[in-house]
């Protein structure tokens, strides 16, 4: 992939530079904020070599993979910066795929309108920013937790004892040499998840359009050990009541900016927002936020206790259609609340499974499609999608195909089941895959890649036979 060039054909067919607002990207994606988002052409970015799909959201999404994303973004943002794309702004006479494309932009908009749609949207926005730190502190912590418990368990076997300063498992590690590079491990990821309100604040405030660093000072309120003087639980509420918080701090802001004089408004605006804030947020805020959380927690654990298998199918065979919509970063918070309040996350394990359903349909379309096209998108997004993320084979594979993208949420559906049936749970949040083993809490490796094989296997056979049936090539 010519980077530069494809880069500079993004632009042009995103409507020219002088179209463009902000670029950024996410795990597979380069996310576009466009003035006018008619002036796409999304028939054209679509076509485009190495783009595996295109989102038309709040933000224009080009799905171009892991690592791409992050390189293509800082390409265009470099082009823009430097004024030299050589893009000019698409003319209004646009040619016919042009008008389909505007009309499938309305429908996207008309169909994205929904307050449920925009809380999510606005909660994804305020943690993808998050998600590569996410990544690597629970990958850390997950591979730490491996190595602490192996320590453990040799502990456990010798019967080696704790020390004045060192716990057994501490002492096993110290005599491997691992102690070090253990303490280290744990460091990284306590450093983010101790201080995840604190930067949750501050991306919530960024999405808000407020001053950042207020939003992160009432993160951080929320967390000070001090709380517990005026009755209330540090973290209580939990990030949920952080993102309520900012939002009406950020409302908060703008108004008292519209009152007081401009003389003192970088003294006043800014105190009076966090005095008034900080009172709000200890008697309100986190104390209604905390019965919030934990009826949401309540809930999903109750689904998933009584559901059974069927709430493992259900959830996990909804996901994909989450995915495609770019919305199921709206769960982290969701999900960190029940690590943060159980220790794990049956939920995160069951979503993940959408990843074995989407890889499965996609074997099964390149071992039936003749289209050389499809074949070599198809082989390079399904390796990606085994190791990391499934929206490679969602839009580069089974959404094209069409009945495979309903094929293979079935069979991730089975996936979940199994992940019910098998009480597999996540102790960390990050990619799907094999790059999710790390994640897995107890030690269910197996049974985690067991559930994962049994989804892509059912998804796969589903595909086939239907495949066959349709005489799809």
């Amino acid at each position: 992939m010519d980077l530069d060039k494809i880069s500079k054909k993004i632009i042009e067919l995103s409507g020219g530079s002088e179209n463009f607002i902000h670029v950024t990207n996410c795990m597979t994606r380069v996310r576009m904020t466009l003035k006018n988002e008619e002036k796409a052409d999304i028939a054209g970015l679509k076509a485009l070599p190495g783009v595996l799909g295109v989102v038309s959201d709040e933000t224009l999404q080009v799905i171009v993979g892991p690592g791409k994303c992050n390189n293509i973004a800082d390409a265009i943002n470099q082009l823009l910066s430097n004024g030299d794309s050589e893009s000019t702004v698409l003319q209004d006479d646009k040619p016919e795929s042009d008008v389909l494309a505007k009309a499938e932009i309305a429908r996207n908009k008309a169909k994205k309108k929904t307050p449920v749609k925009a809380v999510l949207r606005s909660i994804a926005n305020i943690f993808v920013p998050l998600l590569p730190g996410l990544i690597a502190a629970g990958t850390l912590m997950g591979i730490n937790n491996i190595i602490v418990n192996s320590a453990h368990a040799e502990a456990l076997a010798q019967g080696i004892q704790a020390t004045a300063n060192m716990s057994a498992a501490q002492v096993v590690l110290q005599q491997q040499g691992l102690l070090e590079i253990s303490t280290i491990m744990g460091i990284i990821a306590s450093g983010l998840f101790s201080l995840l309100a604190v930067f949750t604040g501050i991306f919530a405030a960024k999405e808000f359009k407020g001053t950042e660093i207020l939003g992160g000072i009432l993160g951080a309120i929320t967390i000070a050990p001090q709380v517990a003087i005026l009755g209330l639980t540090p973290g209580q509420g939990g990030l949920i009541g952080v993102i309520f918080a900012v939002w009406i701090s950020c409302w908060l802001e703008k108004r008292l900016r519209r009152y007081i004089p401009s003389m003192i408004d970088v003294i006043a605006t800014p105190t009076l927002t966090i005095i008034i804030m900080t009172a709000l947020l200890l008697f309100g805020i986190m104390p209604v936020a905390g019965v919030v959380s934990n009826g949401i927690l309540g809930s999903l654990s109750g689904i998933l206790q009584h559901g059974g298998l069927a709430a493992g199918f259900i959830l996990s065979s909804l996901f994909p259609f989450l995915i495609s919509l770019g919305l199921h970063q709206g769960l982290i918070p969701i999900h960190l609340e029940l690590i943060q309040a159980t220790g794990s996350s049956q939920l995160f394990a069951i979503q993940i499974m959408s990843n074995s359903g989407m890889v499965g349909a996609a074997i099964a379309v390149l071992i039936m499609t003749k289209d050389p096209v499809m074949k070599r998108v198809a082989k390079g997004a399904i390796p990606t999608s085994i190791l990391a993320v499934g929206e490679p084979t969602i839009f580069g594979v089974n959404i094209p195909a069409g009945f495979a993208f309903i094929t293979g949420s079935i069979g991730a559906g089975f996936g979940g089941m199994m992940i019910v049936l098998l009480d597999v749970t996540a102790n960390g949040v990050g990619a799907a895959g094999l790059s999710a083993l790390p994640l897995i809490a107890d030690g269910k490796y197996l049974q985690y890649i067991f559930s994962w094989l049994v989804g892509a296997s059912i998804a796969f056979v589903l595909t086939y036979v239907v495949g066959r049936i349709r005489k799809y090539q």
